[in-house]
């Protein structure tokens, strides 16, 4: 593939799949990678002829965690984006919340946040977006980085871990089953779950008995 879109970049035609006739283009390529392409290129996998055609004008965003000034908007133009379909109470978004979000270190970049921010609509309340409402992990993201730099000690707590997690499981699941009026397809789509799998975690909590029909079949 690499060969062939270097013939197209260099020649400036190309051949349509299954014919014969070779054809002038006259296009303008954009290309966007989240890999090192010189470190491609040295390793092998990548034609350094290509990577030459492609680098004209190279464009380097830095990733999110080197540019907090920018979470705050990207935030509020997530709300904006989303929160219509999910809550349209919510229109903006606290300090304390925008502060949060920036302890953060987002490996998963602006996509990681949008669906952050995502989450944090389902359960929000109010007018604007709190640090409250915000996913457990960016909630605790201080503490875990006061960890990693030893200022604080790990706790040892008497609960052994499975049994934390299947609590903020049933509690997230409770809290959605509500919001969505115990409807559960509702409820599976605020969980971003498939409904088969949410009848099991319902009858898991006791939020529903064992064998209960689906919704359509439900009178």
């Amino acid at each position: 593939m690499q060969t062939k879109l270097l013939r197209v970049l260099q020649e400036r035609e190309i051949q349509r799949v299954g014919g014969e006739e070779t054809k002038k283009v006259d296009v303008r390529v954009v290309c966007a990678t989240h890999r090192d392409l010189k470190a491609e290129v040295a390793a092998g996998r990548f034609r350094e002829d290509l990577y030459y055609r492609l680098h004209v004008v190279p464009l380097t965003v830095p990733p999110l965690r080197e540019r907090p000034e920018d979470i705050g908007t990207l935030a509020r133009h997530f709300i904006a984006k989303h929160s219509r379909r999910i809550n349209p109470t919510i229109r903006d978004v606290t300090p304390a919340a925008v502060s949060a979000l920036c302890r953060y270190a987002w490996p998963g970049n602006v996509r990681e946040l949008e669906n952050a921010i995502e989450q944090s609509l389902v359960f929000a309340e109010g007018a604007a977006l709190d640090e409250k409402d915000l996913p457990a992990f960016l909630q605790s993201a201080q503490a875990r980085a006061a960890m990693t730099q030893g200022a604080l000690p790990i706790p040892h707590g008497d609960r052994p871990l499975p049994d934390i997690l299947e609590d903020l499981e049933r509690q997230l699941i409770e809290r959605a089953y509500e919001k969505a009026k115990k409807v559960k397809t509702e409820t599976a789509r605020l969980l971003g779950i498939k409904t088969s799998a949410l009848y099991y975690k319902l009858e898991k909590y006791g939020f529903i008995q064992k064998g209960e029909p689906p919704e359509e079949e439900a009178t």
